[in-house]
């Protein structure tokens, strides 16, 4: 009875170290993300469209903070982008590529972020970008 409930502790440890789940994800290097992605281009913004902007759901008030709670609202985008170079995928040069973005609209206001808290970018017309 005894071995079988220290089996039982030793399996359960291996477990636990084996699946452990991390609170921030460690970092995608270049090459990760490359290989997740369906296309990659470097290009120029062309033009920018953006959904109406929602409660990021991010931030939460701070207690501590004197004044009223204001939310982070994002909204999300897409930047239409002029391939100038196609790194992976079927854009070729000339060609209007999609790229999706979250846009923050509002800052949170006496609050604190949620972490890691999602990406956020602000592109424009006429910025060169590498997607």
């Amino acid at each position: 009875m005894k071995n079988k409930l220290i089996i039982s502790l030793i399996l359960t440890v291996i477990s636990i170290m084996v699946n452990r789940a991390y609170a921030i994800p460690a970092p995608c290097s270049e090459e990760e993300l490359l290989n997740s992605s369906d296309y990659a281009v470097e290009g120029t913004v062309t033009s920018v469209d953006c959904g109406e902007p929602y409660d990021s759901k991010e931030c939460r008030p701070d207690a501590t903070a004197s004044g009223e709670f204001v939310p982070e609202t994002v909204s999300k985008c897409t930047a239409t982008v002029k391939v100038t170079r196609s790194i992976k995928g079927n854009y070729e040069e000339g060609e209007s590529a999609p790229v999706p973005f979250l846009k923050v609209v509002r800052e949170c206001k006496n609050g604190s972020h949620i972490i890691p808290g999602s990406p956020t970018a602000d592109l424009a017309s006429g910025m060169s970008i590498r997607y």
